[in-house]
């Protein structure tokens, strides 16, 4: 690895809900588990999950449709192989397993 990139982490976390981690929390899980931790909705399904370990069982994401429309854009915005070369620079930076 390179650079000052590391898998491990921190999260410090205080309230009445907050529980011993179940399994080892991922840094793609403080996306969803901030938003649900708002009860904001959301037009992205993340790949990570919502750390019910911080904000309780009863918390969960609210999928909405997204309204944003970029012109010229479809579906995605990038091609399959720019997809997995993104995946892959990101692997090897430590951020996904």
């Amino acid at each position: 690895m390179s650079g000052d990139h590391r898998l491990e982490g921190t999260i410090v976390a205080v309230g009445p809900q907050v529980k011993p981690f179940e399994s080892q929390p991922a840094l793609i899980d403080m996306a969803p588990t901030i938003v649900s931790a708002l009860d904001a909705p959301t037009a992205v399904q993340p790949k990570g999950r919502t750390l019910h370990e911080v904000v309780g069982r009863e918390k969960a994401l609210t999928a909405r449709e997204s309204t944003v429309r970029i012109p010229g854009m479809g579906e995605s915005a990038v091609s399959d192989t720019e997809a997995d070369e993104m995946e892959e620079h990101l692997r090897g930076l430590g951020y996904i397993e």
